[in-house]
């Protein structure tokens, strides 16, 4: 590969000299055109233009790829073989009785050492099959004293222990002193895995929780330092994966013991967090988070038959904590802390208020979401705020209408503050919302027309029912004409058409749906103010200047 890059480089330098050349005897060529045309044209020079470095280029570039898989996926193949080869070796072995189980061990601790060895040996001219060496030895060394704790008994846990700590603190001395992100994810997958504290002779609880949170905050802290993406997300899950396992298949169960694992693991993300003041990287830990955030609720949901407010609260004070600890640089991770904290503050509302009262908490929620959207320019904050407003319009309208006043009329005035609240920071010279001012009517309108149908029924609740389907459509007859006098008085040509549509909507309904059931009385008291209202507008709406 080195001897191919510095042939890159010659061909390139070759390629840089020919077109100076060229350039320099233009230079020539042009000055001889001011003092003699006839040199000028006896001294073209035309021959660097022939060769095309880029065709003795092409076919190295072509053959690279094929020799790079080749020098980084072949050890691998064979190391792989050669592994698989061995175990079915011993199998056989084992069944024949030609070798022993101490044999077994030793082997293996003897190979696992020459594949150490070997693989530093080659670290300085073969670096891809020095690392798949030394990544197999690690492998290797987890196996062999696996079985000599747990198949053959050979050994007990506290020398297994102490065992595995020295395999761990070779394989971070190798990962680190040749820069391999392979190493430390083996590592990792040979270490949580490892079942010797619930498999074999110490079968205590407390132990493997300890182990397993030790090895994380080393693996999570080396990955982080050194930043590798693939071993951090490996060291991350494997633990959830190692923690469930114990608990569903070995000693533990699902109690609250096993929530505080899951707890420190997740308030360590969090220190990460705060502590980290890079962007990329913290938005590397974000689905983590998240994902944490939700195992925690599941953990807790089936250890109690309900989860305890304080969890809500605790959760909630935490996440809005270190969402405003966080810098302004830090906008992804901000946001992110921000919408969980929120989230843990709805379900703590819910489970603390009734049924109706909570939706009202919720569109102050919706708001104050709103307005740090506003402030940080957040889209993550935004899109929360406008699902906590349509949580509580939803709560609003599966409630009883009795409790218009008390309910749903706080909902509505906290609904219109959140819209003149979003124009309020649409209105900015630098709005991150762009939202157009006929969008912003329409939603404003169309609140306007829920808001009024909502009174509508309150007023009507105990009507008879012909009277109360009447009373809608009076209802929109006397808004449109707001709208048309309101698009007047404002000269907005779109009130004006709201006005319009809205008087149109009336009258098809009072014809095709009202009429039939009001007697005459009732039919001329609804139409002759229509009319009356219609012409007075008509003529101040139309007149000629």
């Amino acid at each position: 590969m080195e001897k191919e890059e510095l042939k890159r480089l010659e061909q390139k330098i070759n390629f840089l000299e020919k077109e100076l050349y060229l350039v320099k005897r233009q230079l020539i060529q042009a000055k001889n055109e001011n003092e003699s045309p006839v040199i000028q044209k006896a001294e073209v020079y035309t021959e660097p233009q022939k060769p095309i470095p880029a065709e003795s280029v092409q076919p190295i570039m072509e053959k690279e790829p094929f020799d790079f898989s080749v020098e980084r996926w072949l050890p691998k193949v064979f190391l792989f073989v050669l592994l698989i080869g061995s175990i079915w070796g011993f199998m056989a072995a084992s069944q024949n009785g030609w070798v022993s189980p101490g044999l077994r061990v030793l082997t293996g601790g003897v190979i696992s050492i020459v594949m150490y060895a070997l693989g530093e040996r080659f670290s300085r001219d073969q670096r891809k099959l020095s690392i798949t060496l030394l990544s197999g030895s690690i492998v290797l060394s987890i196996i062999t004293l696996f079985s000599a704790n747990i198949l053959y008994g050979y050994i007990g846990g506290l020398i297994t222990n102490l065992l595995l700590i020295l395999i761990i603190s070779v394989g971070l001395w190798a990962s680190h002193k040749h820069g391999s992100q392979l190493i430390l994810c083996l590592i990792g997958a040979g270490a949580y895995l490892f079942p010797f504290i619930f498999a074999g002779d110490e079968r205590n609880e407390w132990l493997f929780y300890g182990y397993e949170l030790v090895l994380f905050f080393v693996l999570m802290t080396f990955s982080t330092l050194k930043r590798y993406r693939i071993a951090w997300n490996i060291h991350y899950y494997l633990l959830y994966f190692s923690l469930f396992f114990f608990a569903a298949f070995g000693v533990g169960e699902m109690t609250l013991t096993v929530l505080i694992p899951f707890a420190i693991q997740h308030a360590y993300i969090l220190l990460l967090i705060i502590l980290n003041r890079d962007e990329r990287v913290n938005a590397e830990m974000i689905p983590a988070l998240v994902t944490g955030s939700f195992i925690l609720l599941g953990l807790l949901n089936d250890v109690y038959s309900q989860i305890p407010l304080v969890y809500y609260a605790i959760f909630a004070a935490v996440y809005i904590g270190a969402a405003f600890i966080e810098p302004k640089e830090m906008k992804r991770t901000k946001d992110t802390l921000l919408v969980l904290g929120f989230l843990h503050m709805l379900l703590f509302l819910f489970d603390l208020f009734e049924y109706d009262w909570r939706f009202v908490l919720i569109a102050i929620q919706a708001n104050a979401l709103l307005w740090l959207a506003g402030r940080r320019e957040s889209y993550v904050s935004l899109a929360g705020s406008l699902l906590l407003m349509l949580l509580s319009f939803l709560g609003m309208v599966t409630g009883s209408q009795g409790d218009f006043i008390a309910i749903e009329l706080p909902i509505f005035i906290l609904a219109f503050a959140y819209v003149y609240l979003f124009a309020h920071f649409n209105q900015q010279e630098s709005s991150f919302l762009n939202v157009s001012t006929t969008t912003m009517k329409v939603v404003l309108t169309g609140l306007v027309m829920f808001f009024i149908l909502r009174l509508t029924e309150f007023i009507v609740i105990g009507w008879d029912y012909t009277p109360r389907t009447t009373a809608y459509t009076v209802a929109i007859a006397a808004l449109s004409i707001g709208y048309l006098i309101y698009g007047e008085s404002r000269k907005d040509m779109f009130y004006r058409w709201v006005g319009i549509i809205f008087l149109a909507l009336a009258l098809f309904k009072f014809f095709l749906a009202d009429l039939v059931f009001l007697d005459f009385t009732i039919r001329a008291m609804i139409l002759i103010p229509i009319g009356v209202i219609g012409l007075v507008l008509s003529r101040i709406l139309y007149k000629k200047e």
